[in-house]
Parts: structure tokens; C-alpha cells; sequence
């Protein structure tokens, strides 16, 4: 007989609250913030240009993101393989902020972290961690060493190995995609030479384009490969529990044999 998922309760409807406003930090620091800095006036802001510089302008838009991303990181305290990958990409992209670049080399530079995306998915599948194996463990969160243990095991099954790789594989196509766009955008758009208001508001333009494009990119991709991993693994259960279901451990208990 297949499990009826529990009524939400107010305390399950109110986890939604956190995670809404999680959201709207991340698109506040990642995009917003750093846009009205490169260019205020669709916001009527003051141009902070004036005090800083155009180049300390950019570099500003450029480290508030990753100040936001190391602080968020390290107050989740999630430091699996994929959460570092992000908090490299971060870091990484507060470094590149401080070299003076444009045209082909702005359009690279947009791009890297895409590109560096790719290759760790290509890495991890070469060395049999599928990439996705981190991240799907992160989201199910498992919440003591026991099922930690069990879903360890679940994930080291064919049939979910399998769904892992093919999840990892659309990551990588994610990233391609997404790399391919920014550099196209950037290399369409940001025309002028770095260190003026202009420049700022050109890659404030590009960045208004690619951020939509990511956004689009990983819900299609990412839901993808998280819909090919939980039914890879609720057929583990023999078909009757999702991970968020109640009887999903049991059910790998029984699976992994340690149960009754």
C-alpha cells in the first residue's frame, strides 16, 4: 500500500517563511544591491561613484556578493564538497574583481565560474563522486548519524549512482549553457572601456540579463536532476515514500537490511 503524505501542520507551513526570506537575501546581496551600486539611477539612488571611484564602484559590486555568500555559508555551517565549490566561485570572483578588464577578457571573466562549474562536474564523474551526490545529500539533510549512514548507502546503489551521474551531466550542460549566455551578453553589451560610470552601467545592463537567465537555467536543470534522484531513490523504498515522507528511513532501513 503506498504512504499517505502527513497533512502540513502550522509549524511545516511556517519553515516556508525562513526559506522565502532566504531567497529574498540571496537576490537582495547577489543582484540588487551590487546593480544599484554600478547604476543607480534607475533606483534614484546617489552615485557612489563620486566617493569611490568608478573602480572602486565596481570592485564594491563585486566583493558584496561574496562577503554576503562567506557570511551565509559559515552561518548554515554547510561546508560539503558543492557548498565549498560556491564559496570558491565566490571568493574567486571577489579576486577577479579587482583586475581591470574589459571586452573579450570582461566577457571571459563573466564566464569562469561556469567554466570552472563544468570541470568539477567532469572531475567528479571521472572519479565516480558524482557532483550531485553532494548536493542532493545537502538538501535531504539527514538528521542523525543513523540516517546520514542510510542515505550514504541509498546513494551508493547503481540505480541511484546512475540518476547521480545523469544529474551531474545536466549540471555540467547548466553551466555550459549559462557560461555560453553570460559571455554573449557581456561580450554583446559591455563595449566601453573599464573605469567609467558607463562601463559600471553596461555590466550593471549585462548582469540584469544573465541573472534572470541563471535563475531560469537552474530551476529547469537543477529540478531536473533532483526529480531523476528522489525517484531513484523512492524506488529504493520499493515505490512507497519520498525522502520527506515519514516512512522513508524505515523503508531503507528495511532496504539496507539493519532494520527489524
Amino acid at each position: 500500500m503506498t504512504e499517505q503524505t502527513a497533512p502540513v501542520t502550522r509549524k511545516e507551513r511556517s519553515v516556508a517563511w525562513p526559506r522565502l526570506l532566504h531567497l529574498a537575501m540571496d537576490v537582495l546581496f547577489t543582484f540588487l544591491l551590487p546593480y544599484a551600486l554600478l547604476n543607480p539611477r534607475p533606483f534614484h539612488l546617489p552615485d557612489v561613484s563620486a566617493h569611490l571611484g568608478s573602480y572602486g564602484t565596481y570592485v564594491a559590486a563585486g566583493v558584496l556578493p561574496t562577503v554576503y555568500i562567506v557570511w551565509d555559508t559559515f552561518r548554515h555551517k554547510v561546508l560539503n564538497p558543492f557548498a565549498l565549490f560556491l564559496l570558491g566561485g565566490a571568493l574567486s570572483g571577489a579576486v577577479v574583481s579587482f583586475f581591470k578588464l574589459d571586452g573579450v577578457a570582461f566577457a571571459l571573466k563573466d564566464a569562469l565560474h561556469s567554466a570552472l562549474l563544468v570541470l568539477i562536474c567532469l572531475i567528479s564523474l571521472a572519479v565516480r563522486r558524482p557532483l550531485f551526490e553532494f548536493l542532493f545529500f545537502g538538501v535531504v539533510a539527514p538528521e542523525t548519524p543513523e540516517r546520514s549512514r542510510l542515505l550514504s548507502a541509498a546513494l551508493q546503489q547503481p540505480g541511484v549512482k546512475n540518476a547521480l551521474a545523469a544529474a551531474t551531466w545536466m549540471v555540467a550542460l547548466k553551466a555550459l549553457l549559462l557560461g555560453l549566455g553570460s559571455y554573449l551578453v557581456a561580450i554583446r553589451i559591455v563595449t566601453l572601456p573599464f573605469g567609467t560610470p558607463e562601463f559600471n552601467a553596461q555590466v550593471a545592463t549585462a548582469h540584469a540579463i544573465t541573472f534572470p537567465l541563471a535563475i531560469v537555467l537552474d530551476a529547469v536543470f537543477y529540478l531536473g536532476a533532483a526529480w531523476m534522484t528522489l525517484q531513484a531513490t523512492r524506488r529504493l523504498t520499493g515505490g512507497r515514500a519520498w525522502p520527506w515522507q515519514r516512512g522513508f528511513w524505515d523503508e531503507l532501513r528495511v532496504f539496507s537490511g539493519s532494520g527489524e
